[in-house]
């Protein structure tokens, strides 16, 4: 049971709330296995915590449980640039710096300002899906449109600027996915003067 929690199998359905339940009832702390998946090699495993009180508590421990000393990737990084690479994130970050960096977004991702956004997530989705209609889409990369479109509205980038943001995210999850590495669909002709300044301090655009 254990092992099912790691494997991407087990979600194809929906989430296992049953598997979960029965997690929390009889291994609230549980060393989870990481069996080999794809071309991906097994992994040294981790600790998984299932009760919300033991979340919180760790969640507010981070002197005890840090998010930035190993990083929080379900794969731990290969080498030390890769840590540091991922340290870097908001995600991995502890307090203060985690701290500081929620709350400059805090106030973007309220319930009632998402909420507000709901009008206008669903016009830019219906787009989408509208462009798409009659020809050969490839609907991952349709999909992963959205939540990128939504990030750079709510942060008030420019139209011009969105797809660098797309692009930035790629890079992210290609350094440990050759598939992402190289996936780019800015244009830096197009783009503002601060987006222009802001490549400059990554890889060229492929």
């Amino acid at each position: 049971m254990h092992e099912e929690i790691f494997l991407p199998s087990t979600y194809t359905t929906g989430v296992p709330y049953e598997t979960f339940g029965k997690l929390r009832a009889e291994s609230p702390v549980a060393w989870i296995p990481e069996p080999a998946v794809g071309p991906w090699p097994a992994g040294p495993g981790y600790w998984a915590v299932f009760r919300h009180a033991d979340v919180k508590h760790v969640l507010r421990s981070p002197d005890l449980f840090s998010s930035n000393l190993g990083a929080t990737q379900i794969r731990d990084p290969d080498t030390p640039e890769d840590l540091a690479f991922v340290r870097a994130m908001m995600l991995n970050q502890d307090p203060p710096d985690h701290s500081r960096l929620r709350r400059i977004v805090a106030a973007a991702f309220t319930p009632r300002a998402v909420r507000a956004l709901e009008d206008t997530i669903s016009a830019r989705a219906r787009t989408l899906i509208t462009s798409a209609l009659n020809e050969d889409t490839d609907f991952v990369e349709l999909a992963a449109d959205l939540p990128v479109w939504t990030l750079a509205h709510i942060m008030g980038v420019p139209d011009s600027d969105r797809r660098l943001l797309y692009d930035w995210s790629s890079r992210v999850i290609g350094y440990q996915d050759d598939e992402y590495a190289g996936l780019s669909t800015a244009d830096a002709a197009s783009m503002s003067p601060m987006a222009r300044e802001a490549v400059k301090y990554r890889p060229t655009l492929t």
